[in-house]
């Protein structure tokens, strides 16, 4: 895929969740692409995910939305963790639109934006399952370094795996080219939202 980075606020946009959403997320987050990389398994219940997503609105220290690729909806993206006193967040993307997945390294900058001025965080934390090394040179391009203090290893599916940890400092962001891609990330939604939207 190529993409113009001239026109890129224009064709990278975000939007909340619908309930309606649930059957999508849930068949991006259930392939194998995405879930091998993700921290843990879930089944395959429509149900459950649109239960999720509604209570989802109202939690104080989360938030997501879809991302979108020239008005399609190509995937999620999220923060978790969001802890006010530390000044912290964690977070997490995937794109799940097979077509899209070159958008993929274009949309962190945008939430690192939201992350240092909405949520008025001073370092945003990344946790990779080890052997996602796609992911973790992505983040030392944009400035990540090793957190390896925070390591830690999960078990999943009956394996025991290596999370390394990361993080980026709001200095570091601030100061690099990336901090110049900026787009309104919604929160009409969240019932927990502390500033306005």
């Amino acid at each position: 895929m190529v993409i113009d980075l001239r026109g890129l606020n224009a064709v990278i946009s975000f939007r909340e969740i619908e309930i309606e959403d649930a059957k999508t997320i849930l068949d991006w987050r259930t392939s194998e692409r995405i879930t091998k990389f993700m921290k843990s398994d879930m089944n395959y219940d429509v149900n459950t995910q649109k239960r999720w997503l509604e209570g989802s609105f109202n939690k104080p220290s989360y938030y997501h939305w879809i991302i979108q690729y020239s008005g399609k909806d190509v995937g999620l993206l999220n923060f978790v963790d969001w802890d006010k006193e530390n000044r912290t967040t964690s977070w997490g993307f995937y794109i799940g639109d097979e077509s899209a997945l070159g958008v993929g390294g274009l949309v962190p900058p945008y939430f690192y934006n939201f992350a240092f001025d909405k949520l008025s965080v001073d370092k945003v934390l990344a946790e990779v399952i080890y052997n996602n090394t796609g992911v973790i040179d992505l983040h030392l391009k944009q400035g990540y370094v090793f957190d390896p203090s925070r390591d830690h290893v999960i078990e999943k599916s009956g394996r025991s795996i290596l999370m390394v940890c990361m993080s980026l400092d709001k200095k570091e962001f601030k100061a690099s080219k990336l901090s110049r891609f900026r787009q309104d990330l919604p929160t009409l939604k969240w019932k927990g939202c502390p500033f306005e939207d």
